[in-house]
């Protein structure tokens, strides 16, 4: 008797242990999940254009992160990240799982939805799931399109209305707002379903981000991506309302984020911001009203999805460490301290498009590391196809958004920059002195992350510094306009200074010297290259398209002012400042290195568009067609100029120019 009493209790012990967690208070968790959707592209994140009702009250009614990022921004490999809770160098989908690309999730590898089954937990997967192997654990995975969002609520609604004791985990996998076309005139909604209208936008009215440009065809192509996006939220609309109907919203964990950012060039398969910054909205039903509409400053990643989902539905996890964390304990919260840094990681896009990158990222800067540095970037698919960049290579324009083409497709080793002062990400502070100890300072945390996370990577690269060098071939393609020796090609005008020297392979512009030296050729559209150095003070200018003139080249031609911009000592007016267009068009500052260092600048004309890129950041951009005042062009005739001299103003400055070198352009006229 006393042994069967016994056995009894060991039998009831393990019915206890092994009872569901439904036994108790049902949690259910609903994930919405967007496809290739900017972190500010939702009203509620501040949009002023993008119509987002219902994920605007979504944010209303929960906490909504200003610093939530995707850590690889390709399709399939970030839907490994968020349904593993593993960096993408870790679970094996380090690409795309379809077509040709055939990457796959390590066998041992457990999905939520697998470590949820255990639990005894129902789980649904409607639209794109984009993994691979296929989770034979799924309960409820039906057909459908995932760009229809109203079929896709209809199923929802059905999963949702189910009869069953058990505790639910849904996923809406939506296909918005991924580009339904690549071109004209296809942007916009792809599915066009009964019962919900489109919202359509006016291309002028759109908000071009600094990362592209400003054209039509890109202002077009945002309009339509627009319209997904308003289009995607009527349909998240239809499943928040069927969630409240079924009766199990006040038990539901609502999460609604993206898998990265969009499909344009600087955006997808980057981890520049426009690429891993993502929207991320999380609604716990048990929050206190003054917890609700709550906006979070922790800084959080699509690691931490997984993570979180164990920790709302009381799941063990699997035997291997996770490489997140639950975020519940900041949902609700402003601020908690401990949450000021994310790592992402990229490997592959799709299989031809191998660019390893490992970033570190705080709230004030970022660093990245480029593994395949030496390579051409690999622009995907979906980008390249794109109008944005095929109009960018057609029009052979010389800059993307803020950051030269040039510097996109061939990137440095090592990328640091100071996100309060450059947002856009085009100030490469890695080799700068008074940066060295804060990079090694991150690259310490990055490399401390990456041997935790186990990064295969590290037995093969090693996170080093150095600067990027001009390659041989782009080089070969610019002629010297000085030969390091003499003034042979050039002739001097306004004599009466003493004019320049050449020494130790410099051409110099001393103090005591001066006026204006020309190209005895002419030129019409070219790039032009050098470096030159500023002594405090220093004035001087590069003429493009002057006619040979004895004074006032700013005007008879243009000038492109050279200048200190600190050290001057007089009050300058906007258009004065380093790289302006003379009297004219102003550029931005803060692109000069201190005196007596050497810098770097590149002057472009093609046809009226002018472009000054000093040390790598684009300081001008200008369409001199643009200019409709009379007053100006009567003062600045040479604004009209198609073909001139090229020449160094000097200004009684010192002044030292060297790798002088100008590659010719077709005639654009």
């Amino acid at each position: 008797m006393r042994r069967f009493l016994s056995d009894l209790v060991i039998v009831f012990s393990l019915f206890l242990t092994a009872a569901p967690v439904y036994a108790g208070e049902q949690k259910n968790v609903l994930i919405l999940f967007s496809d290739n959707q900017n972190w500010n592209d939702c009203g509620c994140y501040g949009n002023p254009v993008v119509k987002t009702p219902h994920i605007d009250r979504l944010a209303r009614e929960g906490t909504r992160y200003q610093n939530a990022f995707a850590t690889t921004a390709s399709c399939g490999p970030s839907r490994g990240v968020f349904y593993t809770g593993l960096h993408v160098h870790a679970n094996g989908q380090y690409g795309h799982p379809h077509g040709d690309h055939n990457f796959r999730l390590k066998p041992k590898v457990e999905t939520v939805f697998a470590l949820l089954d255990q639990n005894r937990y129902r789980t649904g997967m409607i639209g794109k799931y984009h993994l691979y192997p296929e989770d034979t654990t799924i309960d409820f995975q039906p057909r459908v399109s995932s760009y229809q969002v109203k079929a896709m609520a209809d199923l929802a609604t059905e999963f949702l209305n189910q009869k069953s004791e058990k505790p639910f985990f849904l996923v809406m996998g939506y296909h918005d707002p991924h580009p339904t076309s690549r071109t004209r005139p296809e942007w916009g909604v792809k599915v066009k379903e009964s019962g919900i209208s489109l919202t359509t936008y006016d291309p002028r009215e759109i908000p071009v981000p600094s990362y592209l440009p400003d054209r039509p065809d890109v202002r077009e192509g945002l309009a339509g991506y627009y319209q997904q996006i308003s289009y995607l939220d009527a349909g998240i609309g239809r499943v928040l309302d069927a969630l409240k109907a079924s009766g199990q919203a006040e038990n539901t964990l609502v999460i609604f984020t993206s898998d990265h950012g969009s499909s344009e060039p600087g955006a997808m398969a980057n981890h520049y911001d426009p690429g891993v910054r993502i929207p991320f909205i999380v609604r716990d039903p048990k929050r206190a009203e003054s917890e609700q509409g709550v906006v979070s400053d922790a800084m959080v990643s699509l690691l931490d999805i997984t993570p979180t989902i164990l920790d709302w539905t009381n799941t063990k996890g699997p035997k291997y460490k996770l490489h997140g964390r639950s975020i519940l304990p900041t949902v609700g919260k402003k601020q908690l301290p401990g949450w000021d840094e994310v790592c992402l990681s990229h490997v592959f896009h799709e299989v031809t498009m191998y660019y390893p990158m490992r970033t570190l990222r705080t709230r004030d800067y970022k660093l990245i590391w480029n593994l395949e540095w030496r390579s051409k970037y690999p622009l995907p698919i979906d980008t390249l196809s794109r109008s944005t960049w095929k109009e960018t290579l057609r029009l052979q324009e010389p800059t993307l958004g803020q950051r030269t083409v040039q510097k996109f497709l061939f990137r440095d080793e090592v990328e640091l920059y100071d996100l309060k002062q450059d947002p856009d990400e085009v100030i490469n502070l890695a080799c700068q002195p008074e940066y060295q100890e804060l990079r090694k300072e991150l690259s310490d945390k990055l490399l401390k992350h990456l041997k935790e996370t186990d990064d295969l990577w590290l037995k093969q690269y090693t996170l080093p510094i150095s600067c990027e060098t001009e390659s041989d071939a782009t080089q070969s393609e610019y002629k010297p306009l000085f030969n390091g020796s003499d003034l042979t090609g050039w002739t001097l005008k306004r004599a009466n200074r003493k004019g320049y020297h050449v020494a130790e392979g410099k051409l110099v512009c001393p103090a005591d010297g001066g006026g204006f030296l020309f190209t005895k050729k002419e030129y019409s559209d070219f790039s032009l290259k050098f470096d030159f150095k500023l002594t405090k003070a220093a004035n001087n200018g590069i003429a493009i398209r002057c006619p040979l003139v004895d004074q006032k080249p700013a005007y008879a031609g243009m000038e492109i002012q050279v200048l200190d911009n600190k050290g001057y000592p007089k009050k300058l007016k906007p258009s004065q400042y380093h790289g302006s267009v003379y009297d004219v068009i102003p550029a931005k500052r803060d692109a000069l290195k201190p005196t007596g260092e050497w810098n770097q600048e590149e002057i472009i004309c093609r046809g009226s568009k002018i472009t000054v890129i000093v040390n790598d950041i684009p300081v001008l951009q200008t369409d001199l067609a643009d200019i409709k005042d009379e007053q100006i062009l009567a003062r600045h005739p040479g604004l009209r100029n198609q073909r001139g001299h090229i020449g160094l103003l000097g200004h009684g400055s010192h002044v030292e120019y060297k790798n002088i070198r100008i590659r010719e352009f077709a005639d654009s006229h």
